[in-house]
Formats: structure tokens, sequence, C-alpha cells
């Protein structure tokens, strides 16, 4: 707890690298434990298991189309009145939240009972155990309602810009969670609901510290049902609903994939997919943590009015995000058939490559612009950016639906494929000149930053390409060490490519300080 004290009085672009590296190093974390995991698990039960996992977790996201309404932009509407020093009218958002929390969690758990009861009419379950459905999908869920509560604990992270605080638990629920589950499945009988009941079983233990930690950064707010304000919800409910429209958009594009796969493939089909998503999906988390830690920043200095600060902020964690986003990207897609031969040899790597190729294709030219989300979180502008990706998932989902319904060839390239290739055109058409019309800079300002990054992914290329054809890849020692040399050596290029010499040197001088801070 003494360093987390310590931790506690970081200031402004300190604060916010530290919240970037411990999520950074959390991310990695979860990835390692999934990459050990995974393979003991398809092994043992086959690659449905994992296909049934991320299912589950695809039917929560469905579930977070109400309650993204609400939640979403909480704290950016208490951050905003905290810092103006608005603090009577923080509170009524934070008090009116939570009650509205309670009343979604009533509302959503008897849909999601039914669920669970009728999951064999649902979905095609084929060689797996129904009531090992069952079980998975009602651990998921009891963890979204368990979710939804400590959500509004967690709101003070980002009021602070303290998401340091998060990043360091999720450390520990990450080695906690692998140690349970290697002590589970060495124990017991192999069965799929374990990994999902590990997870609500640490969540439970994680909500008391995050009620502290609450205290702690927030003193004096607590939950007082006297300030419930309809039109504070109404203020909310406006602002969040283009986040639920957003998340619609997602689920249009990839959040339907699985379960389209299930319905029009094979459950063995789904398993492939499910896989070939794994590591994509742990990218593109990074990608989010790496976005999301700049958020806070960007919310406070464009609620104390700093513009200038913004904008800096703003281009600076575009640059960050191309290197840190686009080596491990462009690494993992020249390396992914070796990698998925030693990794998955029980499936076929050819296919796992393109599938996680075609996942990954929409970050590749905008590894750093999407950070550029944030402005519309900040300066409370979200209607283009959702209608936009609620119109090409619905044109996904229609396209896909009528393809798969053809049973045409090579379908299941197509169901991952062409919503990336809406994606590339909805981020060129619409989010880089809407985002530059908002801060009030020329449209084509952030085809720039995409150049920049198309440049890097090329160097990273050329760079593996090199490595492939002068290396036999045939282990782990092998693989890892070329990786490791290419990501390395990227990311020197890169910071040569994206930074100016003023740049590189006040990154450099953020380290040195991190190291004098943990020092003393």
């Amino acid at each position: 707890m003494g360093m987390l004290n310590r931790l506690s009085h970081l200031q402004g672009t300190k604060l916010t690298l530290f919240n970037l590296v411990t999520g950074i190093v959390n991310v990695l974390l979860t990835f390692s434990v999934g990459f050990f995991l995974s393979p003991f698990i398809v092994s043992k039960l086959g690659a449905e298991a994992n296909g049934f996992t991320q299912l589950a977790s695809t039917f929560v996201v469905y579930a977070t189309l109400i309650t993204t309404a609400f939640n979403s932009m909480a704290g950016r509407f208490v951050s905003v009145c905290f810092h103006r020093g608005e603090i009577d009218k923080a509170k009524d958002y934070y008090s009116s939240v939570y009650a509205m929390n309670i009343f979604l969690g009533a509302l959503l758990f008897p849909i999601s009972a039914y669920v669970v009861w009728d999951i064999n009419n649902l979905i095609v379950i084929e060689t797996a155990t129904i009531w090992d459905v069952q079980l998975l999908f009602a651990c998921i869920f009891l963890n979204f309602f368990l979710g939804l509560l400590m959500s509004l604990y967690s709101m003070a992270l980002f009021v602070r810009n303290s998401i340091f605080y998060m990043n360091l638990l999720g450390l520990l629920r990450t080695m906690a969670n692998a140690v349970l589950l290697l002590v589970i499945f060495s124990v017991l009988p192999i069965h799929l609901f374990y990994v999902s009941l590990v997870s609500l079983f640490l969540a439970i233990c994680l909500l008391p510290v995050y009620i502290s930690l609450q205290r702690r950064l927030l003193p004096g707010f607590h939950i007082e049902f006297r300030r419930f304000r309809f039109k504070v919800v109404g203020e909310m409910l406006s602002a969040g609903i283009w986040n639920t429209i957003n998340q619609c958009g997602h689920m249009f594009m990839t959040g339907m994939d699985l379960l389209l796969a299930n319905l029009f493939i094979n459950p063995a089909v789904m398993g492939v997919v499910a896989v070939s998503k794994t590591i994509p999906s742990a990218i593109i988390q990074l990608a989010h943590t790496i976005n999301g830690n700049f958020s806070p920043s960007v919310t406070i200095k464009f609620a104390k009015g700093n513009r200038e600060e913004m904008l800096r902020e703003l281009r600076m964690s575009v640059k960050i995000s191309s290197i840190l986003v686009s080596i491990p990207i462009v690494t993992f897609c020249c390396f992914s058939y070796p990698f998925y031969r030693l990794w998955m040899p029980t499936l076929d790597a050819h296919t796992l490559s393109v599938l996680s190729f075609l996942g990954l294709l929409p970050f590749i030219p905008f590894a750093g612009t999407q950070n550029l989300y944030n402005v519309f979180t900040a300066t409370n502008k979200l209607k283009v950016n959702s209608v936009s990706f609620v119109l090409t998932g619905l044109l996904n989902v229609l396209t896909v639906y009528f393809l798969l319904k053809g049973h045409i060839g090579n379908a299941v390239y197509i169901l991952v494929g062409f919503s990336s290739f809406l994606a590339i055109l909805r981020m060129m058409v619409v989010i880089l000149p809407y985002t530059a019309k908002i801060i009030s800079m020329p449209w084509y300002v952030f085809y720039k930053d995409v150049a920049h990054t198309l440049l890097c992914c090329i160097v990273n290329a050329l760079i593996s390409y090199t490595i492939i054809v002068s290396i036999d890849i045939h282990s782990w020692p092998v693989l890892i060490f070329c990786t490791l040399v290419v990501a390395v050596l990227s990311f020197f290029f890169e910071m040569w490519i994206l930074l100016t010499p003023h740049e590189r040197k006040r990154v450099f001088q953020l380290i040195r300080i991190k190291k004098a801070d943990n020092h003393g």
C-alpha cells in the first residue's frame, strides 16, 4: 500500500506515462496466460471449447448495448464537472448512474436466466455437454452483473487519471487467474465453465478493493438516492446512446462472426475462428489499453479549456500508438504461420494465419489514429462516429448473411475479411476528416499520420521478411529470437521515422524521470 501512496503523487504527463506502462504490462501478462492455457484447453476439449467461451462473452456484448447508454459517458461527465469545481453536479451524476445500474441489472437478469436455461435451442452445441455450456454462460453473465457495480467504483480512477490502479489490480488478477486455473485443471476433471467460474470468483474478491480506492480518490462521493435526477440521466442517455449505437456497430462488424459461423457453417469452424482471434484480440486489447490510457488526460485538458495542450497530447499519443501498436501487429502477421504451426499443431496453420491477418487488417494503417476516438468522448461529439459505425455494421451483417446462406466457397474468409474492408473505408472517409473538423484543423491533416504508420509497417515487414528468408524457424527459441530482433529493430527505426528530435528527447526524459521516481 505504501507504493500505491507514492504513486498517487504522480502528476500530469508522468501519471499518463505510468498509466500507459502498467496497462501494457497488464495486457502482455494477460496474453501470456492465454498463450499457455489456450493450447491446453484446445488439446483437451477441442477448438469448440474456446469457441463457446468467446461466444458466451459475445452474448455479454449484446447485453451491454443497454448499459452502455448510461455507463460509457458517466466517467466523462463526472470528470468534467469535478475538474470544473462543480462538485454537487458531479455527485448527481455519480448517484444517478448507480440507481440506473440497479434498474438495468434487474431488467437484464431474467433475460440472461432464460438464455442460460434454453441455451440448447439458441445455439448449436453438438458434442459439448449442455449443462457444462449452461454453467459457462451463467458464470459469465454473473460476472457481467458484478461488472456493472464495479464500473461505478472504478469511475474514480478515470476522474483522477489514475488508471494505473486498475492496471496493477489487473496484473494481480491475471496471475491469480493463471494459478487457480492450473490448479483446477490439474486436480479436477476438465470442464468448460472453470474459466468463467475463476473469473467470477476473482471479480468478487476485487470489488472491496475498488470500493476502498473510490473512497480514497473521491472522498465525499457515495451513493445518495436523493441525488437521483432524471435530468442528468437524460443528459447521459442523450450522449451515451451514441456509444450504444457505436457498440451495435461493433457487434455487427466483428461481434457476430462466431454466432454466424456457429449457425451457418458449424461449431468446428466457429472454434477455428475463435482460435484465430485469440492473438489478434490480445493485440487489439493492447491498442485499446494504450489509447484508453490517454483518454483521461485528453478529457481533463478539454474540461479545463486547455485546447493547445489537448492538441499536443493528441498528436503525441497518435505517434506513440503508431509505434507501440504497429510493431506487434505487423510482426505477428509476418510470423503467424510458423507461430500457429508451433502453437496449434492440430489445426491448419495457413487458415489461422489468413484469418488473423484479415482480423488485424484495419489496425495496420490506423494503429495511431485509433487515438482520435478519445476526441469524441472528451468533446461529447459521438453522433457521426456512431451512426457511421452502425451503418457499416448493418451492411456487413446483411452481406455476410446472404453470402453464408448461399453456401459459397471460402465462406470463413468472407466472414472475417469483409468487416475489415468496411472498417478501413469508414476510417478513411468519415473518422479522419470528421475528427479534424471537431478540433478545427484541416480535414486532411490526419491522412499524414496514416501515411507515416504505413511507412513504419512497411519497414517492419521488410525487416521481418529478411529474417524469415534467412532463418529456418522450426522451434520456439528461434521464433522468439527472430520476433524480438524484429521488434527491437522496428522500434528504433520507427522512433526515428515518426518522432522529431525534440520528441525523442522528451520520451527519453520521461523514462529517466520515471526511473528516478522508482529509485526514490
